[in-house]
């Protein structure tokens, strides 16, 4: 069995050897994950600004649909005062119309029926599964 020399030497050699393969990778997979980060806190913040604006106006409800000119199939809330489309979030060219031709309508969500971070919070198991070696809470 080596011992804590070896082991170290092993380490400082694997280090200079692919030290700076490592280098290079992490670098390279940095702007892919900040861009992939970044598009899931927009989709975040739309829905969020789309549910803020149903609770602005009177009847208001919101609906999760795709553009269908956008090639990425990022969702599109739009927004609905009674029966009426008012806007989309995130802005569109699209024509709100042509957003919600073949959607059903029926879909629709009122914000007072999505549930708060709170519930959310609550609805969560409370004695989760533990694994193997892991301390107890």
């Amino acid at each position: 069995m080596p011992g804590k020399g070896q082991a170290a030497g092993r380490i400082i050699k694997w280090g200079v050897k692919y030290g700076p393969h490592v280098v290079v990778l992490a670098q390279q997979a940095k702007e892919p994950a900040m861009k992939a980060a970044q598009s899931a806190l927009d989709r975040q913040k739309a829905k969020r600004r789309a549910i803020e604006h149903a609770t602005t106006v009177r009847d208001g409800s919101v609906l999760k649909t795709f553009d269908p000119t956008n090639p990425h199939g990022e969702p599109v809330w739009v927004v609905f005062s009674g029966d009426d489309p008012i806007a989309a979030h995130p802005a569109t060219t699209t024509p709100i119309a042509q957003l919600i031709a073949n959607s059903d309508l029926a879909m629709r969500t009122r914000p007072s029926d999505l549930p708060s971070p709170a519930d959310r919070l609550r609805q969560l198991p409370k004695n989760l599964p533990r694994r193997p070696g892991q301390p107890r809470p």
